[in-house]
């Protein structure tokens, strides 16, 4: 494949996975303002309470396969027999990890008072993990044939959408909510999974309990990195839901939902589509996926930025018009992270993007946990004196951070993830060009 091609390919790529954000968090901007209205910020904080605490299972039967799994293919995405084996080492490793889980999940809920409390809503919101198993997006990511996860995706959410404005009329029906979604994407999973399945002719190979163990031993490195980002993530909504009222929790969670927005429009489209590709171009050359990956940096800071300005100045007309003014409290969560988007976005360069491509996984893992162990540590500390402003500033400083830490390693180990010459304007229309002949073609 030649550059021109390859460019056409990575442009296609953003331009779907921007469509399943879109989709993604796109959609609940017509549900969740009539919904948030309905429900109010405790039944809200209950619903979110209990989607951060299932978040752990979907982490566990996820495993990081869409880093490695996605790793292993996208070197050679036309091997076929590797595909078969890596496709079904995934999906028998998960159905083992999603039996675990199972066990796990349900000894909680019946023993652990908190969980109880709440016991119907999060069993709905479990269904959710079953989901997980059938939803094989990272092979669509690995063979950069991403145009269907849009479609499958933007399919899921208007169901979803459609359903959660039919069922929730009334406060007490806010319990459906978590059951629906998980019920709508299980259903869109098992479609995508058997069009996956019949477009890249899978084979099931034979694997043996023995093998899957194998496999998670292999990959613990890259999961428990993902863990600890968990852990100063959705742990903060956790933790939050522990300590304070359910009502501080629906503020908080109000904010975080609109933030995560703007991160996955704004950024994962980027990050997801040019892992694979900036993988192989590290494959081709140390130096060439370094130079592709400060490229990207520029484009970041100028867009990125400009949507966090836009952010602070309407965080108050945002959220009024979003949930209304009975969420008026979450106006400085918003503000507070509204950096947010552009940090994740730098440190997915400098850590997915260089770090990991270059097989400095331990080095990702030790600032991820450490940023996690500080945060939870002053999160404890934050939420008691301050509550859900508290875990708003805790996650802002956990990621600078983490950013800065990643940056320094980078350097140490002579690698400069940001080239100064790449952020003048002839750079910038080199690289917006293929987006703009993609977006304007006739």
């Amino acid at each position: 494949m030649n550059k021109a091609d390859s460019q056409k390919r990575l442009t296609r790529n953003i331009l779907s996975l921007t469509l399943v954000q879109i989709a993604n968090y796109g959609m609940p901007l017509i549900s969740v303002p009539v919904i948030s209205r309905i429900i109010g910020p405790e039944k809200f904080g209950v619903i979110n309470f209990a989607a951060a605490f299932i978040a752990y299972f979907t982490l566990l039967i996820s495993y990081g396969f869409d880093l490695t799994a996605t790793r292993k293919i996208a070197k050679d995405p036309t091997n076929e027999a590797n595909r078969n084996k890596v496709f079904s080492e995934v999906f028998f490793t998960q159905l083992l990890l999603l039996a675990l889980s199972t066990c796990v999940f349900l000894t909680l809920v019946y023993t652990v008072p908190r969980l109880q409390v709440d016991r119907t809503v999060m069993i709905f919101s479990y269904v959710l993990c079953i989901s997980t198993v059938f939803t094989q997006n990272w092979l669509f990511q690995a063979m950069q044939d991403l145009s269907k996860v849009a479609i499958f995706n933007l399919l899921s959410k208007i169901l979803f959408t459609i359903a959660i404005l039919m069922v929730i009329q009334k406060s007490d029906d806010y319990i459906w909510q978590p059951l629906l979604f998980g019920l709508i994407q299980t259903l869109v999973g098992l479609s995508a999974f058997a069009w996956a399945i019949k477009r890249y002719k899978i084979k099931f190979l034979h694997v043996p309990l023995k093998r899957c163990l194998q496999v998670i031993w292999e990959e613990r490195t890259i999961f428990f990195s993902l863990v600890v980002v968990n852990l100063y993530t959705t742990t903060n909504t956790f933790i939050l839901g522990l300590y304070q009222t359910a009502e501080q929790t629906g503020y908080y969670t109000a904010g975080q939902r609109l933030i995560i927005i703007a991160q996955s429009v704004l950024t994962l489209p980027l990050t997801q589509a040019l892992y694979p590709f900036i993988g192989k171009a590290f494959g081709e050359d140390r130096q060439q996926g370094l130079r592709v990956a400060q490229k990207i940096i520029p484009l970041i800071v100028l867009f990125t930025g400009a949507a966090t300005l836009g952010m602070i100045v309407l965080g108050p007309i945002i959220i009024s018009l979003f949930y209304g003014h009975k969420f008026d409290a979450a106006i400085p969560v918003f503000q507070i992270l509204s950096l947010i988007p552009l940090i994740i976005a730098l440190s997915n360069v400098f850590g997915i993007q260089i770090m990991l491509n270059l097989g400095m996984d331990k080095y990702f893992l030790r600032i991820t946990a450490l940023g996690s162990l500080l945060s939870i540590s002053f999160n404890i500390f934050m939420i008691k004196e301050w509550g859900y402003i508290g875990t708003s500033f805790n996650w802002l400083m956990t990621e600078v951070f983490i950013l800065l830490s990643m940056y320094l390693v980078l350097r140490r180990q002579g690698i400069n993830p940001i080239n100064l010459s790449y952020f003048t304007p002839s750079s910038f229309k080199e690289y917006l060009a293929p987006i703009k002949s993609k977006l304007f073609v006739r």
